[in-house]
């Protein structure tokens, strides 16, 4: 649900690696990347008649990488600077950190140690509640095999994430999550297994006196990671889950969860990904979303530099607290061209088309964004 949630065609390359670097040794290196995005978009805070503004985002990151050892190190900072023409009250700064450590580092190999620690601030349209706010999330994760027999293994993971919603009408959300799969390894491409998760939630309102939302969710999953065939890789997880939510109001269920993420290269320069998402989350107003999302994607490199993309994504999102009072249904589609220059200079063109319709007016709304890229690594 992160791209549905997010300003969707505002959010900058990561995919876009440094060739060249600051300074690097046998195994250290040092690079940057700067750019900037402008463009148009018509409906700025995703509402029904919303209005629409152009937009420009500066971004600079600098990023320190391990390589050439047993284990992957990288550790990256940046910013993102946006401004609008008209609407120039939800003119945002907003940086980030984050450094994640997999062993091995050996790219044949699945990793069976990963850590990941990170703060980043992001200011975007949220659909839930029609606004552009601004969303501060600091997370520590872990996940790595615990007992491994060759051809059995017990994994375990764990979680401690605060998104905080600035704004006196919003929430902070604080979760920790913990899990283990048993899994069965045929051969060294891929796993599958079964999995348990334990997430322990709660939304605390930012005005005080306002009562808390607690959340217990019991998570039952089967698993599948790794390469599938030559040619299909990726990750797969469906089940089932029990919520319980007690505090402002009180409220249990069942519901199907799934998390899919599918990359197929079926030849040369070309490549299809899939993702879908189900599950229940807190939103921004403490209320819960029970939300499902799907997106393909694909790829195609022409050659000489050029690659063009194409997307379609479709999703409902069900708010509910003891019951059901709202449903959104959302699709869409985009598409883009991108030239790479020489390795170091990049651009690109994106056109993205997204329609919600909502059981509350407000909420139903058509969006266009139109935007222009340029990023040059270092």
């Amino acid at each position: 649900m992160a791209m549905r949630r997010g300003l969707f065609g505002l959010a900058f390359a990561s995919v876009l690696k440094a060739k060249a670097a600051l300074w690097d040794d046998s195994t250290w290196s040092l690079a940057g990347q700067t750019g900037a995005i402008t463009g148009y978009d018509s409906n700025l805070f995703t509402v029904n008649n919303g209005p629409g503004d152009a937009f420009a985002t500066l971004r600079a990151s600098l990023g320190l990488s391990r390589k050439d050892t047993e284990y992957s190190f990288e550790t990256e900072a940046w910013f993102d600077w946006t401004s609008f023409l008209r609407e120039t009250g939800d003119d945002s700064f907003d940086p980030g950190v984050r450094m994640t450590l997999l062993y091995p580092a050996n790219v044949d190999a699945q990793p069976t140690q990963a850590m990941e620690v990170h703060w980043i601030r992001t200011t975007a349209a949220n659909l839930d509640v029609g606004q552009r706010i601004t969303q501060e999330d600091a997370l520590a994760k872990y996940e790595g095999n615990l007992v491994d027999t060759g051809k059995s293994v017990i994994a375990g993971r764990v979680s401690f994430d605060r998104d905080e919603y600035l704004g006196v009408e919003f929430d902070t959300i604080n979760t920790a999550a913990f899990g283990t799969t048993f899994s069965y390894l045929p051969n060294d491409l891929y796993r599958a297994g079964l999995g348990y998760d334990l997430t322990l939630g709660q939304s605390v309102p930012n005005a005080p006196g306002t009562a808390d939302l607690d959340q217990t969710e019991h998570a039952f999953t089967f698993r599948l990671s790794g390469e599938f065939t030559p040619k299909l890789t990726g990750k797969i997880s469906v089940g089932a889950a029990y919520s319980e939510y007690s505090g402002s109001f009180y409220h249990y269920e069942w519901d199907a969860v799934a998390g899919i993420d599918l990359v197929w290269k079926p030849r040369e320069r070309l490549s299809i990904s899939a993702e879908v998402a189900r599950g229940p989350t807190f939103n921004p107003d403490g209320d819960v979303d029970l939300a499902t999302s799907a997106t393909l994607e694909v790829e195609q490199e022409l050659g000489r530099g050029f690659a063009i993309h194409a997307q379609l994504m479709g999703g409902r999102t069900d708010h509910e607290r003891t019951t059901t009072f709202r449903i959104d249904r959302f699709w869409g589609t985009g598409a883009g061209v991108r030239y790479n220059f020489s390795g170091k200079l990049i651009a690109s063109v994106d056109y993205d088309w997204t329609r919600q319709d909502s059981d509350v007016l407000r909420y139903t709304y058509r969006r266009q964004v139109v935007s222009g890229k340029v990023a040059y690594n270092f």
